[in-house]
């Protein structure tokens, strides 16, 4: 039933309708339906295994089976299952696997598979059905299924091949030929790979410095000779090598001449420059001793000599320094390879069941006769590849043709294996790339036949002739091979591709949700400043690929760059993105109309430029590809405030951008590692917002595997071999490791991570044990982009987050039976928290400096002394009152709102959320985000940016705050881990008038929308799904005021377990819808308190000999006299003169009956009351009072009187409001 519009004519006469139709249901005992219906049976759906929805590949171990329930009524829940496991769907209902029996157990989250051990490269097909709480039986569900791959190395049949990649002989005799000049310091010239002649004009001396590269990197520099040039000028310069000899020409002069014997074998060239060097190559041409051309450009715009390299405009190469320390700049050798192999399958067999795994060092596409097998992105992922490597399974069964010839292709890039990592070099784990892939073909006679890759493989260069995450990709659409991935295709010219070592003993099978595209966005066409390029907008801050359709002439290319935000003079802003270019490149084969999309490279980006064209595209050729991590959506927000609703929208979309194979920290510039701090704080938002279980399960695996020998978590996961892991226990980064399998128990119920991580959790907790007096130092980060003027201190900061891992580890501890353990960790932290308050809690309460993170880390975390409490909580809000804004960073931000809402400020919280000026939120939106910024000030007010070496505009820290969001205003949260049983909540305050959230639990939806009503008033609606309960905390001070379905909260089906908190009424509720409304009372003209003497006094209270006054359901009231018809009491009521008014009244039973009775103004009859109650309790009703004869003063007399025909039992009445008529 929907109450919108309701007016006070219809509450008699629904009031009275609906406690009439909730007894005679009640006493008829049949369950009431979500709409009032007759109960229906329940139904199974929804089925996932290992919290996937029909793995092609889980991994070895016994999987977990989950379901959810529903039925078109409240109560449902789940007394017996049973599961039924076949190799087939034909013998599901006679199982040939397992059949688990009747069951009795009300799990329906993470049932353990518990048939035979799993076999390698099967199916398994599985169906389950539920006995409800009134034993009646559901249909079976539809079927479900599992596969698995290779459960162990030895399963694996695939050899890991590659391209030839060695340098051809051409490069071994050459001359370099250029002309360069030296802007600044320095300008090296490499080749044959390791020497390096370097021009130098430093201290203003112009010499040439020959160098040779040593395999640890270092250079030897061999001899200093000066030149009789200014080399800070415009000159030619020539390097010929042939055998041993180096001979130098500067300006055709020879310089130079060297015999080296180490000279020996091919080598590539290119140019370095290192620190503050820069330089300029105007022109280059390499031949090689026969006098082929090996290379020659003028680098004119949009050249690729050296991909993706800057250029002068005009024409010229730039080579500097744009971050980090070192340039090197490197003619590709090869394009990125492609593989194929034919294969012939036989006549007279039908293909039932084709599954292609796959594995990659690097990234990969696979096709099947022309069409792309699955829909991953950017497979493998990213994983340690020196400890693990993920393998991909794709069900290719309608891409096999029976009976014929087949073709396997696939295309494999650098991707994070060879590719840069973050501002350091590239081929952190390895210099060459590598495929491994396996076809494995069922036929209808039950036989399998396995296609792996060997030697028979055949490889060439592909159209992609540059392809890095950070930098963008490459494509020569000249260079494409029509028809390279079908069969009947010539490999003329390919060669044999090379079998390189194995990896298979690091083969796990891909536990989490791919990376996949998960959306598209529409561009529109923006004016652009930059004569020659166009400009696009694609509405959101995303992270992907651009698709575009475009028309070239042959031979002529397109580039196209990124950005997330614009300038304020309207132009592309990628000064942030720090070193990485983000930059593609299309060189078209035709005249004709070419689509294409980058494969091997991502973006972070709203807009995008196009240069190369001599007309503008129209905004319909080109659309955004949003890539990431596929994880379900599993919450919705809609309120009134469309700043909140923005907000939300950018928290989502942060998530979206940065969850893309591991939780990076942002997607677009040289950066994007999995930085524990920022999922740190944002996890207990991110569960909210994605099915984030596998996600963050697998990143925690990643984590762990990094984890120092002595326990310490490194900043980063994975971390950049022999480069960076951020630094070790860093208070608030470390702490991921066990906040994370933490914050994943309470959202999904899994307590299977925690058995996992628990070991390398304890290593953790008790590597902080050397920590002086249980005071730990915090490490490198602080309260990371405070905007405090002193920071906290790190003691402070540290300590905190070591109390909050010891007592989270003790609550895991005891979930799994660990007791000991959970006893020792909560005695840690009892330890801590006495420590914490002594060093950093005054007698007064401030918590050390005062800053606003002290305040929130001490609330949170519960490590303030109860007698402080009070004090400490007036601090903190007087800081805040006093600030105006917030002033947090990394560390404070999640627990900011909800350290407010524990002291008792919601009002402050409300106030921060919604405001708008610097520092907020809302600041960030009015400056035109759409996702969250890394900095508070990442735009400044006065449009300029901030410092280029950290600013990203996604960078999901600050989007904590959704936790406060979803959890409290909204009020969804877990009463126990899992949502198996619920808690919901809501917090109304200033500035929203309702709130409309849907959150996915592993058993269902629980929706909540609350609205105000009036000033005072309230609805709220709750859905909870089956098989759980919910504990519903209703804002109001007075359960007499709270109807659910216009009916008393006592009255009302599947409602129990009230509880008058003061400011919330609790109750429990059963699966189902419910209504629930809180009756304002604000603006009332009067009100009595019967039973109570001062009220009565006031109110001129008379009554009949029989009527007497005392406590019933918990109020004082006032009856007419039992058994005495004709009883009667009345009193006075001030009204608004002229006014038409609602009289409400609360009634009082003691027990099951039916009153009856007038209620009489003036001496009228204006409303005469039946109800019949089937328990004890409370209920409010009212009415509306128009009639004009009875509004001419400014006082009415109100009369209640038993029936005198002895109907029932007499009136007994708490309060009585006059309110106004809306």
């Amino acid at each position: 039933m929907v109450w919108a519009g309701t007016g006070p004519d219809d509450w008699g006469i629904i009031v009275r309708a609906l406690v009439l139709l909730a007894s005679a249901l009640l006493l008829t005992a049949t369950p009431l339906t979500a709409s009032g219906s007759v109960t229906a049976d329940p139904q199974v759906s929804s089925l996932r295994t290992n919290h996937l929805t029909e793995p092609l590949a889980v991994v070895a171990g016994a999987p977990r089976l989950s379901w959810q329930l529903s039925a078109d009524r409240r109560g449902l829940s789940q007394q017996r299952y049973e599961i039924h496991v076949a190799s087939a769907p034909d013998k599901l209902q006679t199982p040939d696997i397992w059949n688990s029996g009747q069951v009795t157990s009300s799990q329906s989250v993470d049932v353990p598979y518990g048939g035979p051990a799993l076999t390698p490269y099967s199916t398994y097909h599985w169906i389950v059905r539920i006995w409800d709480e009134t034993g009646t039986a559901s249909a079976w569900s539809p079927a479900a299924k599992f596969e698995t791959g290779a459960l162990q190395p030895s399963d694996w049949a695939g050899d890991w091949i590659g391209a030839d990649e060695a340098v051809g002989p051409e490069w071994t005799d050459y001359t370099v030929d250029a002309d360069v000049t030296v802007q600044r310091d320095a300008l090296g010239v490499f080749f044959r790979g390791r020497y390096m002649w370097q021009l130098n004009t430093t201290e203003g001396r112009m010499r040439l410095r020959p160098h040779v590269r040593q395999p640890d990197g270092q250079y030897v520099v061999l001899a200093d000779v000066d030149v009789p040039v200014d080399l800070r000028q415009r000159n030619n310069l020539r390097i010929t090598v042939a055998g041993q000899t180096i001979t130098t020409w500067i300006n055709g002069q020879q310089v130079d001449q060297r015999n080296r014997s180490d000279a020996n074998g091919p080598g590539l060239m290119g140019f370095r420059v290192y620190g503050p060097e820069e330089g300029v190559v105007h022109r280059l041409k390499v031949t090689n001793a026969g006098g082929a051309v090996l290379i020659e450009s003028a680098f004119p715009a949009y050249d690729q000599t050296f991909p993706g390299a800057p250029l002068q405009p005009g024409g010229g190469l730039s080579v500097k320094v744009a971050q980090g320390t070192e340039n090197d700049l490197w003619v590709p050798n090869n394009a990125k390879p492609l593989f194929r192999k034919d294969i012939q399958l036989p006549t007279g067999k039908t293909v039932v069941r084709a599954r292609l795994h796959a594995a990659a060092q690097g990234i990969y596409e696979l096709r099947i006769n022309g069409t792309k097998a699955g829909d991953h992105e950017l497979a493998p992922g990213w994983t340690d590849y020196r400890q693990r490597i993920q393998t991909q399974t794709y069900d290719v069964t309608s891409l096999i043709r029976s009976g014929a010839a087949n073709t396997i292709g696939a295309e494999v890039a650098g991707g994070w294996f060879t590719g840069q990592l973050g501002v350091f070099k590239p081929e952190r784990y390895g210099r060459s790339t590598a495929l491994t892939a396996q076809l494995r073909v069922t036929y209808d006679d039950g036989s399998t036949v396995v296609f792996a890759t060997d030697a028979t493989w055949r490889t060439s260069p592909g159209p992609v002739r540059a392809g890095d995450l950070l930098h963008g990709e490459t494509y020569d659409a000249r260079a494409a091979q029509t028809g390279w991935d079908k069969p009947g295709y010539s490999s003329t010219g390919w060669r044999a591709a090379i079998v390189k070592p194995s990896a298979n003993a690091l083969l796990v099978p891909q536990a989490d949700q791919p990376v996949r595209v998960t959306q598209q966005l529409a561009a529109t066409a923006i004016r652009s400043n930059v004569p020659g390029t166009y400009l696009y907008d694609l509405g959101q801050n995303m992270v992907g690929v651009p698709e575009f359709t475009l028309t070239g002439t042959p031979g002529q290319t397109v580039r196209l760059r990124f950005a997330e935000v614009l300038d304020k003079d309207g132009n592309l802003y990628t000064a942030n993105l720090r070193s990485a270019r983000a930059t593609d490149y299309y060189t078209f084969a035709g005249s004709s109309p070419e689509t294409y999309r980058p494969r091997f490279t991502f973006h972070g980006f709203r807009y995008v430029e196009i240069a190369g064209l001599p007309t503008a595209p129209p905004a319909s050729a080109l659309k955004g590809l949003v890539i990431g991590t596929d994880g379900e959506r599993t919450s919705r927000l809609t309120t009134s405030s469309p700043l909140v609703n923005q907000l939300h929208s950018n928290i989502t979309w942060g998530q979206r951008g940065n969850f893309l194979s591991i939780p990076t920290d942002t997607p677009a510039r040289d950066e994007r590692l999995g930085w524990t701090g920022d999922i740190n704080v944002f996890a207990r938002t991110a569960v909210y917002n994605q099915d984030s279980q596998a996600f963050l399960s697998k990143w925690l695996r990643d984590l762990r595997l990094e984890q120092r020998t002595n326990g310490a978590y490194p900043s980063v996961a994975p971390t950049v071999p022999e480069e960076f892991d951020g630094g070790n226990n860093n208070a608030g980064w470390a702490d991921a490791g066990v906040n994370v399998p933490w914050t994943l128990w309470q959202a999904y119920g899994d307590t299977g991570i925690i058995s996992e991580q628990f070991d390398s959790m304890k290593r953790y907790v008790d590597s902080l044990a050397p920590a002086s007096g249980f005071i730990r130092p915090g490490g490198d980060y602080n309260d990371w982009l405070s905007l405090e003027s002193s920071p906290s201190d790190t003691n402070l900061i540290g300590t905190a987050f070591y109390a909050k891992s010891a007592r989270q580890l003790s609550q895991m501890a005891s979930a799994i039976g660990r007791t000991a353990d959970a006893d020792r960790y909560q005695r840690l932290y009892s330890d801590i928290r006495n420590a914490f308050a002594a060093a950093f809690i005054s007698a007064d309460g401030r918590v050390s400096k005062g800053n606003q993170t002290d305040y929130i880390l001490a609330i949170t975390n519960d490590l303030v002394p109860a007698d402080r409490i009070v004090a400490t909580g007036n601090h903190f809000a007087a800081n805040i009152a006093a600030a105006g804004h917030l002033k947090t960073g990394f560390l404070g931000v999640d627990g900011l709102l909800p350290a407010l809402s524990k002291i008792g400020r919601t009002d402050l919280a409300y106030l921060l959320l919604q405001r708008t000026e610097y520092p907020s939120w809302g600041y960030e939106i009015a400056k035109g985000a759409t996702t969250i910024w890394e900095r508070w000030n990442s735009i400044n007010p006065d449009g300029t940016f901030n410092d280029v070496n950290m600013n990203s505009f996604n960078h999901y820290a600050y989007g904590a705050v959704g936790q406060w969001m979803y959890g409290t205003m909204s009020g969804v949260s877990a009463a126990e881990p899992g949502y198996r049983k619920a808690l919901i909540a809501p917090t109304p305050g200033p500035g929203l008038t309702f709130a409309d959230f849907g959150y996915k639990t592993p058993y269902g939806e629980i929706a909540t929308r609350w609205d105000r009503v009036g000033t005072d008033g309230l609805k709220l609606d709750v859905t909870v799904p089956g098989n759980t309960t919910a504990v519903v905390r209703i804002p109001a001070s007075d359960p007499s005021l709270i109807t659910e379905g216009g009916v008393a909260l006592t009255a009302a089906p599947y409602v129990t377990n009230l509880v008058d908190e003061g400011d919330t009424v609790a109750v429990t509720v059963a699966a189902g819808k419910y209504q629930f409304a809180v009756l304002g009372v604000e603006g009332a003209s009067d009100y009595v308190d019967l039973g109570e003497a001062a009220s009565e006094g006031a109110h001129r209270v008379t009554a009949a000999p029989s009527s007497g006054t005392g406590v019933e359901a918990g109020r004082t009231r006032r009856y007419s006299g039992l058994q005495v018809p004709g009883s009667w009491f009345e009193f006075d009521l001030r009204i608004q003169a002229g006014q038409p008014f609602v009289l409400r009244l609360v009634e009082t039973f003691d027990q099951a009956q039916v009153k009856d009775y007038e209620v009489r103004i003036n001496g009228v009859l204006v409303h005469h009351r039946v109800n019949n109650r089937s328990k004890g309790g409370l209920d409010t009703y009212q009415f509306p009072v128009d009639d004009p004869a009875l509004l001419t003063g400014s006082t009415v007399r109100v009369r209640i009187q038993h029936n005198a025909a002895a109907s029932g039992y007499d009136p007994s009445l708490a309060d009585v409001w006059v309110l106004p008529r809306s």
